[in-house]
């Protein structure tokens, strides 16, 4: 699949298959508006629930892999994130990296940071990208004055080819937001995080300069 080939050479990370590291119980759709379906369910050791967000976008696949491969443009889409950029750590690779990303959290909380470990993973045969994002729990990045460091938290980004001009995209986003109110805001912040960057990310991925990955 000469199509399928093209996304290695496309850095592809994380800031979501449909099962997540820990088990959890059966989803429950809690919307379906814009096109995109939403569903929630608990997982086994959280208080926090996990989110799943589904939808199919007109756009080839390795135009949502450039747009999520664009790490620096992650605050023009990803909901609340106000900076993101790579770790540098020696022995990474394309598709094994460590990612920084910054979230403005609404006054009267202190804002958000975390740093994950990502995994990309192709299935060629299938047409399937699935990339694994794991908050690290150790101070991976020095602590910055005025942020709460998130430590708990999982994404899945999925992309399956449809067609060739299809894709379906699932974000799967679990996060604890740390800090004395973290029950408080949890959840509705996963919630708004899920829906808003997929809504976003479709958008992002009109911009021509996207567009040009789907034709080399």
């Amino acid at each position: 699949m000469k199509s399928v080939i093209k996304l290695i050479k496309i850095n592809l990370i994380l800031i979501a298959c449909p099962v997540m590291l820990v088990a959890g119980s059966d989803w429950k759709l809690i919307s379906d508006e814009e096109s995109i379906a939403l569903y929630s369910r608990e997982v086994s050791g959280h208080s926090d629930l996990e989110f799943k967000g589904v939808c199919l976008v007109n756009q080839p696949l390795e135009v949502i892999g450039a747009v999520l491969s664009d790490i620096p443009s992650y605050p023009k889409w990803f909901f609340k994130c106000i900076e993101s950029e790579k770790i540098p750590v020696e022995n990474t690779s394309e598709f094994n990296f460590y990612l920084y990303i910054a979230l403005d959290t609404p006054w009267p909380f202190s804002d958000r940071d975390v740093a994950y470990k990502v995994k990309v993973a192709i299935d060629y045969a299938l047409g399937k990208v699935v990339i694994q994002s794991t908050a690290l729990t150790e101070q991976f990045v020095p602590l910055r004055r005025g942020y709460v460091r998130i430590t708990d938290s999982e994404h899945q980004w999925i992309l399956e080819r449809v067609s060739s001009e299809r894709t379906r995209i699932t974000f799967i986003n679990r996060t604890n937001a740390a800090g004395s109110f973290a029950n408080y805001i949890s959840d509705p912040g996963t919630r708004s995080t899920t829906v808003y960057s997929l809504k976003n990310l479709i958008d992002r991925a009109k911009d021509p300069k996207y567009a040009r990955a789907g034709e080399n």
